[in-house]
């Protein structure tokens, strides 16, 4: 009864592995809802999902780029540099001579003409010694009108024989002293009223006053600060350059500056003036950049931020910067012709506003990689589309299509469903 049993035994077993064996290679357990989680495909439907359309072993589709066909455009180099601000005109105005302020013509802040009083001294003193002058040259003008009479008369009674030529002569030297005497006194005058002039101070040209530092009735020596003129219709921008773009740099050229004040705006202006002589210590070159400024935005002593425009070139290839690849020292971009891939080492210039100059490597007219760089390889296959297109990429073929295996799946009963759905 033993050994009968345990041939039963075997044979029970042997009947069972080889009904599951059977079920293993008809696929028939991947059907059962928990056996099936556990049980892959037969080798040979695993051999070919592998190989097919569904297996992820499978070579992968064509990678979807955007490119962009490469252009030319105008690309301005420019060199960065600080600066500061002074006025077109500026001085500050003092006293010439000492004396009290009498009169004070302008407001703090006021803009002023050319010719405006700003400060008038006391002028009594001058004025009176002009009055002296005067009253001099008057009296000497009178004498001599009087002894031009007399001399009149002494020559007349001369030629009739009752004067002497004594008397004429002596009437005629008694004129000549007061002649002299008038031109003294016109001149002692003309000094009196150039010394009154000392005692009013003028604006020498249109611009804007500063704080005044006197006050009314104030006594002053001279060379006192009274104020500051400065003249900001236009302004002045100094700053400092590299030597070696002393070749390079001519008067005329575009500078755009900016200042912390304002930060939208740009204010542009011009070279004016350059520096005949290099900083030994820094070894630049300083410039200096006129700036209109109808509505006085810009104030001496401001810094502002320079960009001045050395150079320009308006059919420059250009690219986005992001089909750029960088490594290392080298450049890269990815040109698509025939919807393969092509390496290409660039050398680039300058940046500007997302573009970037290439001076050597690749030509306008031609294709880049702009969106998708890191999907691709030299000599791969790629399906391309204009870069910004809203349109679906092209569907890759069914036989690189990726479908879901059982292992990559966790819950039993979807993975049976998903592959009796196969079958089906």
């Amino acid at each position: 009864m033993r050994v009968s049993g345990q041939l039963a035994v075997i044979a029970l077993l042997g009947a069972a592995g080889f009904g599951g064996w059977y079920a293993y290679k008809g696929g028939h357990l991947a059907d059962m809802p928990v056996i099936g989680a556990y049980v892959g495909q037969p080798s040979g439907q695993q051999a070919g999902a592998a190989r097919g359309p569904g297996g992820r072993g499978g070579p992968a589709g064509p990678a979807t780029v955007e490119v962009d066909t490469v252009k030319t455009g105008r690309i301005v180099e420019v060199r960065e540099a600080v600066g500061t601000v002074r006025a077109y005109e500026s001085i500050m105005v003092t006293a010439k001579v000492a004396g009290i302020i009498g009169e004070i013509g302008f407001e703090e802040g006021q803009k002023v003409k050319a010719g405006d009083m700003l400060v008038q001294f006391d002028a009594a003193e001058r004025r009176a010694a002009i009055e002296q002058a005067t009253a001099e040259a008057n009296r000497a003008a009178a004498l001599r009108n009087e002894i031009a009479i007399k001399l009149e008369r002494a020559q007349a009674l001369r030629r009739t024989g009752s004067g002497t030529e004594a008397q004429v002569e002596d009437l005629t030297a008694q004129m000549k002293s007061l002649e002299g005497s008038i031109a003294s006194a016109q001149a002692q005058r003309r000094a009196a009223e150039a010394r009154l002039e000392e005692l009013t101070i003028r604006a020498p040209f249109n611009g804007r006053v500063g704080t005044r530092s006197v006050s009314l009735g104030a006594y002053v020596a001279p060379g006192t600060r009274i104020t500051s003129l400065d003249d900001l219709s236009k302004v002045r921008l100094d700053f400092a350059v590299p030597e070696n773009l002393l070749g390079r740099l001519e008067p005329g050229q575009t500078v755009n500056a900016k200042a912390a004040a304002y930060r939208d705006r740009i204010f542009k202006g011009t070279v004016s003036t350059i520096d005949p002589r290099v900083d030994p210590a820094t070894r630049t070159v300083r410039l200096s950049a006129d700036f209109d400024n109808p509505d006085e935005a810009l104030k001496p002593g401001m810094f502002l931020s320079v960009a001045l425009e050395v150079s320009a070139q308006n059919d420059a290839v250009v690219v986005p910067e992001e089909a750029i690849v960088s490594e290392g020292l080298r450049h890269i971009v990815y040109a698509v012709k025939d919807n393969k891939v092509e390496r290409r080492v660039i050398t680039i210039g300058q940046r500007q506003g997302g573009k970037v100059e290439v001076v050597d490597g690749i030509k306008a007219g031609e294709s880049i990689v702009v969106l998708g760089v890191q999907r691709v390889r030299p000599g791969a296959e790629v399906i391309a589309r204009p870069v910004g297109s809203t349109a679906p990429a092209a569907p890759a073929p069914a036989a690189n299509r990726e479908q879901p295996s059982r292992s990559s799946l966790n819950l039993p009963q979807a993975i049976g469903s998903a592959q009796a759905a196969e079958r089906k």
